[in-house]
């Protein structure tokens, strides 16, 4: 069963028989029964823009009506949407990510940098510590051959 996606405009006005503290509270239970009926689902899940869309003006007063996005999905779960909001936080999620990725490179080009630096400077070290060695190397190895030589006219 693939998705069904369907657009809604809910009327809210059932909300305002209530007492004005409880109207917010009863307009997400009537998004939620609107769902169930029309959609034929077993759950249904609110996203916070629709949640925060109906608080916006406080709890005592919900909008008369809201029109959203329901996605039912293979699980029979529906997803109720504001328009246009899973976009937004999809760019948002691809952005962040794009970001990280950015980041990522630019700390990868800093280490390569880095680690030449302190191959630069190893190499440096070492030029100079053999180049200050030959000097003692050729005087330690002159004896070290004169040793055998002197050793044949025993």
């Amino acid at each position: 069963m693939a998705n069904l996606e369907r657009i809604y405009t809910i009327p809210l006005r059932d909300a305002y028989e209530h007492p004005r503290n409880k109207r917010g509270k009863r307009a997400i239970n009537i998004i939620q029964a609107f769902a169930l009926r029309h959609m034929k689902a077993d759950d249904v899940r609110v996203s916070e823009g629709v949640n925060s869309n109906i608080l916006r003006d406080g709890i005592e007063k919900p909008p008369r009506r809201i029109k959203v996005r329901m996605v039912k999905g293979e699980d029979a779960l529906v997803r109720v949407w504001l328009i246009g909001e899973e976009e937004k936080i999809k760019a948002a999620a691809d952005k962040k990510k794009k970001e990280s990725e950015d980041k990522k490179k630019t700390e990868e080009a800093a280490k390569k940098a880095a680690d030449a630096k302190k191959e630069e400077a190893k190499k440096a070290a070492d030029a100079k510590t053999a180049a200050a060695k030959p000097a003692p190397a050729a005087q330690a190895a002159k004896p070290a051959t004169a040793a055998p030589a002197a050793a044949k006219p025993k």
